[in-house]
């Protein structure tokens, strides 16, 4: 009935409806393939290429990757939110082959290395370049803390308990 609904209030029946998508979820799949719903859910966090400095806003000129390679014998749910992100092709060769070193680090939140130690946190705000202790305290945290610098958004550390590990 929603959509016959819908067909009439818009005037023509070429109408698909979609699940909403909970952001707050963290999905996670065991497998290196990243399900559309789950590519939906990273790009809807990232909105676009999270490389530094970059402006690619269009999802067909992006591709999922994870953040931190997948390992085929690694730990289970290697692939979701927690480490994906939507690159350029050109961007993901250059974190792949280039000795760029990257991280998660939070929903929407993504820390990079250059491989001359540079360091810039890219986010819903753009891209901010960090100092040396910023990001070594952002890249060393234990899996699950999210950690904001006290100069960028005033000092707090968020912690996800849903992981189900403990950070030692």
């Amino acid at each position: 009935m929603l959509a016959q609904c819908l067909a009439e209030l818009l005037g023509h029946a070429d109408v698909k409806l979609q699940p909403v998508l909970d952001l707050a979820t963290k999905p996670r799949v065991d497998a290196y393939e990243h399900p559309e719903r789950l590519k939906d859910h990273t790009w809807l966090l990232a909105g676009g290429d999270v490389f530094p400095y970059s402006t690619a806003a269009s999802r067909d000129q992006t591709d999922a990757d994870h953040i931190v390679a997948y390992q085929p014998d690694g730990p289970p749910g290697q692939t979701g939110p927690h480490n994906s992100a939507p690159l350029r092709r050109r961007h993901h060769r250059w974190k792949t082959h280039g000795d760029y070193r990257g991280r998660a680090a939070g929903p929407g939140r993504y820390l990079w290395q250059t491989p001359h130690g540079l360091a810039f946190l890219v986010d819903d705000q753009g891209t901010r370049a960090l100092d040396e202790a910023e990001a070594d305290l952002i890249l060393t945290a234990p899996p699950g803390f999210d950690i904001h610098p006290e100069r960028l958004t005033g000092a707090h550390v968020e912690i996800d308990l849903t992981s189900g590990t403990w950070p030692s």
